[in-house]
């Protein structure tokens, strides 16, 4: 009886050691030549890529109060509603080296300031991003206030963040004068950097 039990535990004995010296948590290899097994990879929520977004635009070696200026003495302009009453617009390298097209990866924030010209009431982004949204030139809009949250629309149109596709952003700026959705590559526009 004893002969019985011995050969299917070690069966099972031996089943659990391969399993065990097989497994992707074990270490393979010695030293430097052990590679961890390869983790699960997924897309950014909205929440955290607008969180790392806005940490990008401040980082410290290179805020975006560092990039180019339109128009190009940085000076602020009059603003327009939904805007501030006075504006400060930056742009980033690859937006300043080609306004007049605006390729993929062109970012434009927009400072929104009060009548006081001192007090920033808010910070309006464009980001292309291909993708984003092929139907209105793949602008991905964002409104964050100036600690950095993301703001959102009034109560009675449901407390949304202001991200993304944003219908009231993308009808406004379809009456610019310049090409896919910008203001920015109106003619008279010029940037520099600073």
């Amino acid at each position: 009886m004893r002969a019985h039990l011995v050969k299917p535990l070690s069966l099972a004995g031996g089943v659990a050691i391969l399993l065990w010296l097989t497994s992707p948590a074990q270490p393979q290899g010695s030293g430097s030549s052990r590679v961890d097994p390869p983790r699960a990879t997924r897309p950014p929520t909205p929440e955290e890529f607008q969180e790392s977004f806005w940490k990008y635009l401040n980082r410290k070696d290179a805020p975006y109060t560092k990039w180019a200026t339109i128009p190009a003495d940085g000076e602020m302009r009059p603003g327009e509603t939904p805007h501030g009453k006075f504006t400060k617009t930056y742009a980033n390298k690859v937006a300043a080296e080609d306004l007049k097209t605006l390729p993929h990866g062109a970012i434009l924030v927009m400072e929104n300031y009060a009548e006081d010209h001192k007090k920033l009431e808010d910070i309006t982004i464009m980001y292309r991003v291909k993708g984003t949204d092929p139907g209105h030139y793949d602008w991905y809009w964002l409104k964050y206030l100036p600690n950095g949250t993301v703001a959102r629309t009034p109560e009675k149109e449901g407390k949304k963040p202001i991200a993304g596709k944003v219908a009231s952003c993308i009808e406004c700026h379809s009456k610019a004068g310049g090409k896919e959705l910008t203001f920015s590559n109106d003619p008279k526009e010029n940037v520099e950097e600073k």
